[in-house]
């Protein structure tokens, strides 16, 4: 439960950094992103343009964009059973070198998952603030 949170999470700080210029990645790490992607994917009914165009800072307000974000916080094993994201458990997998940078990017973000709100909106908001906060460090898969 915990290595595909470390991995969901990891991979969106990973993709991220360093003007988005995507890593070599093993073939296991590939094939457990397709998956997630996929799996959300078929969930939801996002459109893949929807999704890469959020790196570029063009988040558009869709409902499929929105739960497709929620759902990769859900198969990542991040929520709790009430939809609640666990932002500590976030933290706590994040590897040593980006924790300071992803921390700042949350703290100013994480104010925007509101209960009040619905639970996609909530990711999507968060997710748009990350963008704006730091746009190099932010990638969506």
């Amino acid at each position: 439960m915990h290595s595909a949170a470390l991995l969901v999470f990891s991979l969106l700080i990973i993709f991220g950094h360093g003007a988005k210029e995507k890593p070599e990645l093993s073939e296991e790490i590939k094939e457990i992103i397709q998956h997630v992607h996929n799996e959300c994917v078929d969930k939801t009914g996002v459109a893949e343009e929807d999704i890469r165009n959020c790196e570029n800072g063009i988040f558009k307000e869709d409902v499929k964009l929105k739960c497709y974000m929620f759902c990769l916080l859900e198969e990542g094993s991040l929520v709790d059973d009430d939809g609640n994201v666990d932002y500590d458990m976030m933290v706590s997998l994040i590897p040593e070198q980006y924790t300071n940078r992803v921390v700042k990017m949350i703290n100013a973000c994480k104010h925007l998952d509101m209960p009040d709100k619905n639970k996609c909106q909530r990711a999507f908001d968060v997710h748009k603030c990350s963008y704006a906060q730091d746009p190099n460090f932010y990638f969506l898969f």
